[in-house]
């Protein structure tokens, strides 16, 4: 299998390099993500509303009023979501996300930050079965015109579960990882992660200087710097 996101030609992207893509990331992208994590230890509609309407603003999706995700977006804590789209995810998902949540809890996992690798791998294939299903759920949901869903229901769940799911633009679903299936593309980043750690012999997550992003959220950076 060839990898794209963190090697170059074979060969493994090195970290000094990873961490200064994650200095130079974003700096409004980048401080939504650290809240988005530190905001996502528990799980209720609350929580969900929140984190979703505060991180999908930035990336300009509730915008344009054709976007089916227009108007959303968390001002002072205050979510406003006019059409009650998130209401409608949280209603269709909240089983499978739950169940996800209570998964992640219970193996009580440290650092969260790693857990994408250091899960089991039955509980692991479990949750991204789950995870599956609840992207499906969310896709009528956010399709507009000019979109399938796929970019607005792959961020939705990264503010809710970012130690596990990958946020994805339409650059790299179509260019990156050329499938539809939110499943490959957890298990490509999982085997993509555990390969780069074990040729460079560091940890993908110690490249955040801060040690406070997920290895997602690391692997995100790079996964839009592979965007041709």
């Amino acid at each position: 299998m060839q990898y794209k996101v963190l090697f170059h030609n074979g060969k493994p992207i090195p970290a000094p390099k990873i961490t200064n893509a994650i200095t130079e990331f974003n700096p409004s992208y980048d401080r939504t993500v650290r809240t988005i994590i530190e905001g996502s230890n528990i799980l209720t509609e609350e929580t969900f509303k929140k984190n979703a309407a505060t991180l999908l603003p930035n990336f300009k999706m509730t915008r344009a009023k054709k976007s089916p995700l227009f108007g959303i977006k968390n001002k002072n804590g205050q979510v406003n979501d006019p059409e009650n789209k998130l209401l409608h995810c949280w209603d269709s998902a909240k089983e499978e996300l739950l169940f996800v949540k209570s998964l992640l809890i219970n193996k009580r996992i440290e650092p969260r930050t790693r857990a994408l690798l250091l899960l089991d791998e039955e509980t692991k294939k479990q949750i991204i079965h789950l995870l599956w299903n609840a992207f499906k759920k969310l896709l009528p949901i956010t399709m507009g015109k000019n979109s399938y869903g796929l970019v607005g229901a792959s961020k939705i769940l990264f503010s809710v579960i970012p130690e596990i799911v990958l946020a994805i633009d339409n650059a790299e679903w179509l260019k990156v990882f050329q499938t539809v299936d939110l499943g490959d593309v957890i298990n490509l980043m999982a085997n993509e992660i555990k390969k780069w750690e074990e040729v460079t012999e560091k940890y993908l997550d110690h490249c955040d200087s801060k040690r406070e992003l997920t290895l997602p959220a690391v692997y995100n950076v790079m996964a839009m710097n592979a965007r041709p």
